[in-house]
């Protein structure tokens, strides 16, 4: 029998946190790991909560955040888009979540995923590359198990070669040899791109040679 608590569908999302204004209402190590990246990537951070681990005064105390030593309360959500319900207490996290789904506001609840609007996602990074698994709260620990394969299967070299894609999209001679081409088309030169041999040039370091044949299979004229 299926939980009802559990939601059957998640919709993926990337955000860009330069442009996101967070709220974190609570201050302990749940509450700091689920910030840390968005600080990192420049997001707009404040942090409501009576006390703070070391690395959020740290932070704080950087500039980096807005800290508030006290307790949450109703209207504090202001302009927030992304709201965390962090603290100890189910009670208060559960008053933050109602406040954040009143005001439009994504949350994301640490003690009851059902019981807020969005999830954080195991990720894997690899520069451009961001590789995401979750499971809706079902299986926490398949969700982790499947990220540490994705982790040792898609290693830095694939980061790598997405760095060189996006030179490559921005080149004036790509451009110009894609432009009349219809999307199948150009989608097969693509994929020519990331062929294995390419991925083992650029593993062995070997950049230069691996532009190259990059652009030869993006410039063919068969396909």
């Amino acid at each position: 029998m299926i939980d009802a608590q559990v939601p059957s569908v998640g919709v993926p999302v990337l955000v860009y946190p330069a442009r996101l204004r967070v709220l974190c209402v609570g201050g302990g190590v749940v509450a700091t790991g689920k910030v840390r990246d968005l600080l990192d990537g420049g997001a707009q951070v404040r942090v409501i909560a009576p006390e703070v681990t070391a690395t959020l005064r740290e932070a704080a105390d950087e500039g980096r955040l807005r800290w508030r030593r006290a307790s949450y309360r109703s209207g504090d959500i202001d302009d927030a888009t992304l709201v965390f319900a962090a603290t100890g207490s189910s009670e208060v996290n559960a008053a933050v979540a109602a406040d954040a789904d009143a005001a439009g506001r994504l949350c994301v609840r640490v003690d009851d995923g059902p019981g807020g609007s969005a999830a954080m996602m195991g990720s894997v990074r690899r520069g451009p590359l961001v590789l995401g698994v979750a499971t809706t709260g079902a299986a926490p620990a398949l969700s982790r198990m499947v990220r540490r394969e994705l982790a040792d299967r898609y290693g830095p070299e694939h980061g790598v070669l997405a760095e060189l894609s996006a030179e490559l999209r921005s080149d004036p001679r790509v451009v110009v040899a894609l432009a009349d081409l219809d999307i199948e088309t150009r989608r097969a030169r693509w994929r020519g791109v990331y062929h294995p041999d390419i991925l083992d040039l650029v593993r062995a370091g070997r950049l230069d040679q691996a532009k190259e044949a990059a652009f030869a299979c993006l410039l063919s004229s068969s396909d």
